[in-house]
């Protein structure tokens, strides 16, 4: 007995497309990896508490305390630059190599940054060492990458990104610094691209999420309604109650008999 074999054509699978695909994400992660490596802070213990730390500030240094695993409540401080330079590569996602005053290095994340609002300089820094063998939560940015058909080219909408962070849970050292949503697909009013779209890295995932939720979608454009233009008066036209003339006097009841 034999079995007829299904000749039909099927679907095409662009494998250059896929493997390109896969090849970029690989580079992605692989150089947030060696960026988080490179990470490192000196810090020293500090003395000064309360008000003395406003001249802390004014030598160049930022008062912080670092806390959490096998690490109790300490005070230290750091250059400002250094600090600032470290916040700008590692948000609060990266892993950096807290080293106090020579020290053991710990590794730890920047938990809460306070800054000055008149100058926008770093006035307050806490830091969270972390167990590398043991997941944590943290809430992670989602960032659109890429053109949406449907706004760039088809001009018929404009994009609506209704989510801007999500928590995921993972190891310290798999956090990423943010999660891509590509939206070069989205070709209709509409259309959309929903949590469970978004590509996650290796170790990471979502806590409490909602896969069905709209990250980003088309919406229709707004459509201005012009302001009708007012006429403005003719020249030598008689404006009522223009300066001069006297409004005209009512006329007076009648008397009662």
């Amino acid at each position: 007995m034999f079995t007829e074999v299904d000749r039909r054509p099927r679907p095409r699978v662009d494998q250059d497309h896929v493997a390109e695909r896969d090849r970029s994400e690989s580079a992605h992660w692989g150089r947030i990896r060696a960026l988080m490596a490179s990470l490192s802070l000196a810090a020293r213990p500090r003395e000064q508490r309360g008000r003395h730390v406003k001249a802390l500030r004014r030598s160049g240094a930022v008062p912080a305390v670092v806390y959490g695993h096998e690490q109790q409540s300490l005070a230290i401080e750091a250059d400002l630059a250094a600090l600032e330079r470290i916040w700008q590569r590692a948000g609060r996602t990266h892993l950096i190599d807290l080293v106090i005053d020579g020290g053991k290095t710990r590794k730890v994340l920047i938990r809460e940054l306070q800054t000055n609002p008149r100058t926008g300089r770093i006035a307050h820094a806490d830091f969270l060492a972390v167990n590398l063998l043991e997941k944590l939560t943290a809430d992670i940015p989602l960032v659109v990458i890429g053109d949406a058909p449907a706004v760039t080219d088809l001009k018929i909408g404009q994009l609506l990104q209704t989510l801007t962070t999500v928590k995921v849970e993972c190891l310290p050292g798999d956090l990423p610094p943010q999660l891509t949503v590509d939206v070069s697909g989205l070709d209709e009013i509409d259309k959309a691209v929903t949590l469970g779209e978004v590509p996650l890295p290796p170790g990471v995932t979502l806590v409490h999420a909602d896969l069905g939720e709209t990250v980003v979608k088309v919406a229709p454009l707004r459509v201005r309604e012009e302001e009708e233009e007012v006429a403005a008066p003719e020249e030598g036209a008689e404006v009522e109650g223009a300066e001069g003339e006297q409004p005209e006097a009512a006329a007076p009841e009648d008397a009662e008999a």
